[in-house]
């Protein structure tokens, strides 16, 4: 019973997110641990145990799903679903523990597991929060590893040193298996000391970019008009004042890359709800005269002389600024109708503006996965869904970016799309306060630092309330904002880049090495069954 629960314990918390000390312990021997109390069981024990010990791993790392102020107690049903769910997957697992363990039996649940994580992601049901291997994450050394088969290469890696651990039975073995565990940090090392002198020969050759973030800081219900809460409601107007002042507060003339979090502001990009000379007098009167020189023309998404959109506002301040500007906010295509969840690209000076529609929705809050759900969403306001995009884009200016909305950036074959086709700089808006108070901030800058190793590109996140940040190309962070902070932050950096192994072959490497070990484990008994 003891090993049990201190397993559970160093499992559960051994992520970045909770103690990240335990982290390296639970990947070395936090499974190992369980395993060796359920070994001499039948499979039906063997089966609820696992599914019952990892389940309740699950409700730890899923804990953010109680926090229900804008969700209702519905959420509560799927988080105990999706935590057994997840156990059951583990359960399944479990079998293989059988007696007498070896290395075969270690690296076959390293391989099935991984694909079990992989299937989750493309096949089952896209939920794509703490794959095992993010306890190998809690410090920069280790986590280089991901740069080579991405974080579901950390997962094998965690399975197969936990397989190892339980198979060794004298001093030799157990060395072969501290070897294994040590592999991610002698990697690790080298690969950041190799990058690091690679930075000082190419610095001289980039160009420093000066960036600005905002993060507004605003609960929903502040945010945009909640029948639950009428009186909390900020107007739009507000809304831009803040950010005007936001960015004012840096007394900069000029940004290079002003970002603004997901739906930044209530309302599609193109509704056309303010008053033209109202906002002239708000423009003039916070950022001076020389604004009527920079404001964007009367026309398409921008409005007309009498009343002018979102779009007007952020073309308005990127005209100001100087600056490329990246803002989150829907969009309604009126001659298709459809509506989307986006983010647009802004370009001083320029009359058009570049679209990204999120192509990961929500189910439920932004998606309707099956008809007979409407009326149960419906009783919670939600009553209109988006239509996912088509594509992965990247926007050129003074640097290629790509941009990912929200939980996107927890899909790393998403996020490699973009760095594919070009991009060497790494975008995402979130709003992660529908679930104020939780660990869902932090969980979710865990895997976009996953992201920036994984390609080597650095990444910038705007969220409306944490965790607003730079990462470097080695997922190290450059500027962090507190999570309860109000405001922008300015900082510069010099954007370098470099190739990996992930993003040459993706999550097609690791399935590569799941299958073929599959295949040599089951060669390997059949000669031993020859024989």
């Amino acid at each position: 019973m003891l090993n049990l629960i201190i397993s559970w314990a160093i499992v559960a918390f051994g992520q970045p997110s909770w103690v990240p000390i335990l982290g390296p312990v639970a990947a070395v021997c936090g499974f190992a641990l369980f395993w060796k109390t359920v070994v001499s069981l039948n499979k039906v024990q063997k089966f609820w145990r696992g599914t019952l010990w990892f389940a309740c791993v699950e409700l730890i790392h899923l804990s953010w799903m109680t926090s229900i102020d804008y969700q209702g107690f519905y959420i509560l049903f799927s988080y105990a679903a999706i935590a057994l769910w997840m156990g059951a997957q583990f359960g399944c697992l479990t079998l293989l523990i059988t007696q007498p363990f070896n290395l075969g039996k270690a690296l076959t649940a390293a391989a099935l597991w991984t694909l079990m994580e992989w299937g989750r992601l493309h096949i089952l049901c896209g939920f794509s929060f703490n794959p095992v291997g993010l306890a190998l994450t809690s410090y920069t050394v280790p986590m280089q590893f991901a740069a080579l088969f991405g974080v579901l290469g950390l997962s094998f890696w965690v399975m197969l040193v936990n397989g190892a651990v339980l198979a060794a039975r004298s001093r030799k073995a157990m060395g072969g298996a501290a070897v294994l565990a040590l592999i991610p940090y002698a990697f690790g090392l080298a690969h950041v000391a190799f990058q690091e002198k690679s930075f000082i020969r190419e610095q001289k050759n980039l160009q420093p970019l000066t960036i600005a973030l905002v993060q507004p800081g605003l609960l929903p219900s502040e945010k945009i008009p909640l029948a639950e809460y009428p009186r909390d409601f900020i107007s739009p107007w507000e809304q831009w004042v803040h950010i005007l002042r936001y960015l004012k507060e840096q007394n900069k003339k000029s940004f290079d890359l002003i970002v603004l979090p997901e739906a930044v502001v209530p309302f599609s990009s193109g509704a056309c709800i303010y008053n033209y000379g109202d906002v002239l007098q708000i423009l003039y009167r916070e950022l001076g005269p020389e604004i009527q020189d920079r404001l964007p023309p009367l026309a398409g998404s921008f409005g007309n002389a009498e009343k002018v959109s979102n779009a007007f506002w952020a073309q308005a301040i990127a005209n100001y600024f100087h600056s490329e500007l990246i803002a989150g906010m829907d969009e309604e295509d009126r001659r298709d109708k459809k509506y989307y969840s986006a983010a647009f690209h802004f370009i001083p000076g320029a009359h058009q503006v570049n679209r990204y529609e999120k192509q990961v929705l929500v189910p439920l809050a932004e998606y309707l996965p099956f008809e007979w759900c409407r009326s149960f969403v419906a009783y919670y306001g939600i009553v209109d869904f988006f239509t996912p995009g088509g594509e992965t884009k990247v926007f050129k200016n003074k640097i290629p970016l790509s941009i990912s909305i929200c939980y996107e950036e927890t899909f790393s074959n998403l996020i490699r799309e973009g760095r594919v086709k070009g991009a060497r700089l790494f975008v995402n808006v979130t709003n992660d306060n529908w679930y104020p108070g939780s660990r869902l901030a932090a969980q979710h800058f865990d895997h976009g630092k996953l992201r920036a190793i994984e390609n080597g590109v650095p990444l910038l996140r705007a969220c409306n309330s944490g965790i607003t940040a730079g990462v470097d190309s080695l997922g190290r962070t450059l500027y962090q904002m507190e999570e309860e902070k109000k405001g922008a932050v300015y900082f510069e950096f010099i954007p370098y880049t470099f190739q990996t192994l992930y993003t040459v072959w993706g999550d097609l490497g690791i399935i590569s090495v799941c299958i073929l070990s599959l295949i040599g484990v089951f060669v390997a008994q059949k000669k031993f069954l020859r024989k």
